[in-house]
């Protein structure tokens, strides 16, 4: 754990996932539609899905870790770009007036419901970017492969957190209501959070 920034990393998984994205709205909108059952198996369709995307980035990133450093600086100016790139996202979205709008993913069985969750987030290939950006700040100089398990073991449990709580929380309008005032301001956090790590990940670089 001593080779972890803890702080950034809870920070920026908890920050990312609370800021509205295809996940959140289908998990709200399909327990808004068809109750809270319906929305943790969307929920858990996408967690599913997130823990897929994760273990590929940190394979591949445990992969450059011991094998060749000059990729992992690579990786790492990789991650910066992205990490700016969210940033900047997340800053033009706190200062629009867009609203959040619900989605219902349309599925009648449990199953289906966390194969739609599943897809959802499946077919977003930005997903094993984010986990490696994520994974590239969380390690510390000098950190190996514990140190990747506990960043992957401590993003996992914020985001299964996250997607459980929109299922039970946002299946009301009232709920919801108070996420979407709250928009503006998750997304100036999470602005100010990529920020600060591409700024950390920038200045770790070596080469």
């Amino acid at each position: 754990m001593e080779n972890v920034n803890i702080v950034i990393v809870l920070s920026a998984a908890l920050i990312g996932g609370l800021s509205p994205g295809p996940g959140t709205v289908a998990i709200a909108g399909t327990a808004m539609a068809r109750g809270r059952s319906m929305g943790l198996a969307v929920a858990w369709g996408i967690t599913s899905a997130s823990t897929i995307w994760a273990v590929a980035a940190a394979l591949g990133f445990g992969a450059l870790l011991q094998a060749n450093a000059t990729l992992f600086e690579l990786l790492k100016y990789i991650g910066i770009g992205y990490l700016t790139w969210l940033a900047w996202r997340s800053a033009r979205s706190a200062l629009s007036d867009k609203a959040i709008v619900p989605v219902d993913v349309g599925a009648s069985r449990l199953l289906a419901a966390w194969l739609k969750g599943l897809g959802t987030h499946l077919t977003n290939p930005k997903a094993v970017i984010y986990w490696g950006s994520i994974l590239a700040i969380g390690v510390k100089p000098g950190g190996g492969t514990e140190a990747v398990a506990w960043v992957l073991v401590l993003s996992l449990l914020v985001n299964v957190t996250l997607t459980t709580s929109y299922a039970l929380i946002l299946s009301s309008q009232a709920a919801m209501a108070v996420y979407g005032k709250a928009r503006r301001w998750i997304e100036a956090a999470a602005a100010a959070v990529f920020g600060a790590g591409a700024f950390l990940l920038f200045r770790t670089r070596e080469i």
